[in-house]
Parts: structure tokens; sequence; C-alpha cells
């Protein structure tokens, strides 16, 4: 963003998050003074939202949100060629997609599976089309379409009696 003040953060999340998540029931910052501002204060009440702010100078209270921040920083670092390249935003949104679709190890699955509900199709999957079924997962399914018969089978038998 290049302006800062508190009324474009509100503006900005109302834009960017709201209207597309919903009001979020807890914001948590580290002590921004644009999160901190009357007019952002303000804001989150009207959505209904509380704020958490951590203490100041410990960092570990907001780990999570600090590694994201570093993960961001390293993969723009490695996307971009040189220090001072220009145009390093022209890319961002493929490096959003890329992150979205990475499999997180704490919510264990992708960012996109979670607020979607399936799997993004990339640009490769979409060209090699559908997977053929193999004889491995056919095997699986007529098993368990049988053992589902057996066991729908038992249950009308203990009915009956």
């Amino acid at each position: 963003m290049s302006s800062t003040t508190a009324q474009d953060v509100a503006e900005a999340y109302k834009e960017q998050v709201f209207q597309r998540f919903g009001a979020s029931s807890m914001i948590r910052h580290d002590q921004d003074p644009r999160f901190m501002s009357a007019v952002f204060t303000r804001f989150r009440e009207l959505l209904g939202s509380r704020q958490r702010a951590t203490p100041g100078y410990r960092p570990r209270e907001n780990g999570q949100q600090e590694r994201s921040v570093q993960t961001v920083i390293r993969s723009v670092r490695a996307y971009v060629a040189e220090m001072d390249q220009p145009d390093w935003d022209d890319h961002a949104e493929r490096l959003m997609f890329a992150m979205n679709v990475s499999f997180d190890a704490t919510r264990l699955n992708t960012s996109f599976y979670l607020v979607h509900g399936w799997d993004a199709r990339s640009t490769v999957s979409a060209m090699l089309g559908p997977k053929p079924l193999s004889r491995e997962y056919s095997y699986a399914l007529a098993c368990a379409e049988d053992l589902q018969k057996k066991a729908k089978k038992m249950r009308s038998d203990e009915q009956t009696r």
C-alpha cells in the first residue's frame, strides 16, 4: 500500500478481506499504530471483531505471523533476480498463487483448500487432463463396494430376525 493511514488500512481490509470472506472474529496484530487508532478501533467495532495486540518487544507472541512474513520475504527474494528489480510486483499474483497452493505443515493442507474447499487446478494439471483410473484404484473401489453390499445385507438380515 502506498498510503498507510489507519483509514487506508480499514478501507483495504474492507475491500480485500471483508468483502471476500466476511468479518474476522479476531484481528491479531503487533501493536501497529494504525490498528490501535481510534479510526480502526471504531471500524472493528462496527464489524463486531475483537482485536488482540501482542506485547511489545515479544515477537514470539506473534510467532506464526512472523514466520508467515519471513516466508513471503524469502519467496519474493527467490523470485526476484536482482535486489533492485523494479518489476517484482508484476509477479506478485503468481507468487501468491504458488504460496496459496503450497502445503502448510501447521494446517495440514493448503491455504487454497482451506478457503475454497477444493484443491486448485494448476496449469500443468489442466494441460495433462483428467487422471486415468489406475488398476489399484479400481480394485480398491470394487472392494469397498463389495464391503458395503455385505454390510447392508448383514443389517437387513439382523432386522428380519
